[in-house]
Parts: C-alpha cells; structure tokens; sequence
C-alpha cells in the first residue's frame, strides 16, 4: 500500500512538472494608467513582450490581474526574466523563474520640456521639445508642426530617436508656407548621443560627436 501511495505521488509531481513551460519575457520600466491610455480599461497596468532581445517599440498592454509570482519590480528598469507558466492556467498567471537581465532606464535624467538656444555659427529655428519618460516618446514643436517621436535605448550617452514622426499636425494658417526651415527638425534623424551639461543645457550630437543642438529648461 505504501509503495502503491508512494507511485501515485511520484506520478503526480511528474506530470504536475510536465505540464509547466518556460518562456522569456521583458517588463516595461514604468506602470501605466489610464490618464496616458484614455480608452483603456480602468486601473493601473503594466507591459511586456515575449521576445529574447529587448524591442523598445513593441509592447503588449496585459490586463490588471496580470501577475508574475515572486517578482518585485522596481521602477526604471527594463526587465528580462525567465517565468514558468502552465498552459491550462490563464496566461496572465506566471511565476518567476530567474531575473536573465536588469537594464537601467536613464530617460528620466531628460524628462520634462525643453527649448533650444543659439550656437555660433549655425541657424536657429525656435524649437520646444518635451520628453515623456513612461510613454518613453519626444514631443517637437516649432512653427505650425509638432511631431511626436519615439524613443528607443536611453543610456547613460547614448540617445536613440524614432527617424520618423508618429504624428505630424499642422495649422490650417501655416498650409502652403514652409514652416521647417534650414536647421530644423534634421536633428531627430541625426541625433545618436546626449550630455547634460553642469550649467543645465541638454545637448544632442550626432555619431561623430558633432553638437546638433543644444536645450535649456524651460522654466
């Protein structure tokens, strides 16, 4: 009797153990809500992706009662992390195998809006930018435009902008004129570096080290 009780919990745990699979996810850095997604559903919710290598523009909104048992998450920080699941459990259900990979997000150091100023012997066109650190996006004013363009790594230097704008408005006033001018909006496809300097400028270089553009706060 024993060895027959002591059979069926063997069998049990196997296949208990056969039933769960592992897979490789990313954890968004920052939690979102409904005041950044209008047509959401109601809470507080957080984003991942099923892919191997991080994807900074790819990213699946999960419900409210997704769940990754044993994990703590700390904000700024992307996430990679091996979880364990089973495939008759809903797929919001995971628990935590291993943390793979902890990447530090530094948009925060340039969240917040921006003007440009002056440089020596370049052409200025007023231009305003403000960075949104949980939608991780850059938004440009100037003239009648506004572009909205995404952001990829923010590292400590290095600084990756979307080469196109998501969004592209302008004023009916401004229609037929040429609001872009020389010295422009070209810093957007250019723009691999950033420094903040100790006097409080936000400088922007391209991948020779050139200065494209420099930003001041905006008060």
């Amino acid at each position: 009797m024993k060895s027959a009780r002591y059979l069926i919990i063997h069998f049990t745990l196997f296949f208990s153990c056969e039933e769960k699979e592992t897979k490789t996810i990313w954890v968004y850095p920052y939690r979102l809500n409904t005041e950044l997604y209008p047509y959401a559903q109601t809470g507080i919710f957080i984003l991942t992706q099923d892919k191997e290598e991080l994807d900074y523009s790819s990213w699946q909104r999960q419900s409210e009662s997704f769940e990754i048992k044993d994990f703590k998450f700390e904000e700024g920080y992307f996430y990679k992390l091996k979880v364990e699941y089973e495939e008759v459990q809903p797929p919001q259900k995971l628990k935590l195998k291993s943390i793979l990979e902890k990447r530090k997000d530094f948009i925060g150091t340039i969240e917040g809006a921006w003007k440009n100023i002056p440089l020596p012997d370049q052409p200025f066109f007023p231009i305003f930018i403000h960075v949104q650190k949980p939608t991780r996006t850059l938004e440009t004013y100037g003239g009648c435009f506004k572009g909205i363009t995404g952001l990829g790594e923010v590292g400590e230097r290095k600084i990756q902008l979307v080469d196109k704008y998501y969004r592209l408005d302008a004023d009916k006033v401004c229609l037929g004129q040429s609001p872009i001018q020389k010295g422009g909006f070209s810093f957007v496809q250019s723009t691999t570096q950033y420094q903040l300097s100790p006097n409080g400028f936000l400088d922007f270089f391209d991948s020779t080290g050139n200065l494209l553009i420099r930003f001041q706060p905006v008060e």
